[in-house]
């Protein structure tokens, strides 16, 4: 559990946001602009969401995790398609679809 503060008008107004990580990619939201929509009660973060903090599609999500995976963690294809997979599967925001996509053989 993360307390935001900011300053209005010499009024200081807390804000408390529950989802201290993505429930969509498991990045770590520290601060307002971390969350979606710069809203500390949305559970995603910048990265997953629209500019009006809407959650982005699943193919989307998969499509740049596959990208950052082959770029960054030197993987072909197959292997990252793979860790995509398997991340998103641990996070709220995807568990129940990966849970029922079809295994690759």
């Amino acid at each position: 559990m993360v307390i935001y503060e900011a300053s209005l008008g010499g009024l200081r107004v807390k804000s408390l946001s529950l989802a201290t990580e993505c429930e969509s990619c498991g990045r770590p939201m520290s601060s307002n602009a971390d969350h979606g929509a710069q809203n500390p009660d949305n559970s995603y973060c910048i990265h997953c969401t629209d500019l009006k903090g809407k959650l982005l599609p699943f193919d989307k999500i998969y499509e740049d995790l596959v990208s950052q995976a082959m770029q960054t963690r030197w993987m072909n294809k197959e292997q990252a398609e793979k860790f995509a997979l398997e991340e998103m599967g641990k996070w709220p925001a995807w568990k129940d679809k990966v849970s029922e996509m079809p295994k690759p053989a």
